[in-house]
């Protein structure tokens, strides 16, 4: 393998004159894709990157830590757009509003075998779009798979 052209010179030259990790790819002539490479090196290296800026979106993101409160989470979202809720935060809203944590038709705990079961959150009437509090129920793997509407199963059926 031969000699890196990064070589500690040039990187901590391109370092100190840019104001950016993206600014001093640049000033390398960097390729696409050896910006993981390049970025490596520095660290590596030890050359000091303290005068970077941050991203504009990472500083403007850094403190936004609020989190969607279940009135903003527990809704039927009939748009063309709506985006699916991720389970584990529906799980979360519904430990907050005191739903208990087993499954709803078999009554098994988030515990089998002292090993932990993850359970899922389904959809009673099926419809994923539907996140209303009483259309939610937690079920264990093995119950959820058995139901009508489980990975879409029945989609376009006619109720």
């Amino acid at each position: 393998m031969g000699a890196s052209v990064y070589t500690r010179e040039r990187l901590e030259e391109a370092a100190r004159g840019a104001r950016t990790l993206t600014e001093a790819l640049v000033r390398l002539g960097w390729i696409r894709g050896a910006g993981t490479n390049i970025s490596r090196r520095i660290k590596a290296y030890g050359i000091d990157t303290s005068h970077f800026t941050p991203a504009v979106r990472t500083e403007r993101q850094r403190h936004n830590q609020r989190r969607r409160t279940a009135a903003e989470i527990l809704v039927e979202d009939t748009s063309d757009h709506a985006r699916r809720i991720p389970g584990s935060r529906l799980k979360r809203v519904m430990r907050e509003l005191g739903m208990e944590e087993r499954c709803a038709l078999c009554g098994i705990e988030p515990v089998w075998l002292g090993e932990p079961l993850p359970l899922e959150v389904g959809h009673i009437d099926g419809n994923w779009r539907n996140n209303r509090i009483e259309n939610l129920r937690t079920l264990c793997p093995n119950c959820h798979s058995m139901t009508d509407g489980y990975r879409g199963r029945g989609k376009g059926r006619a109720s």
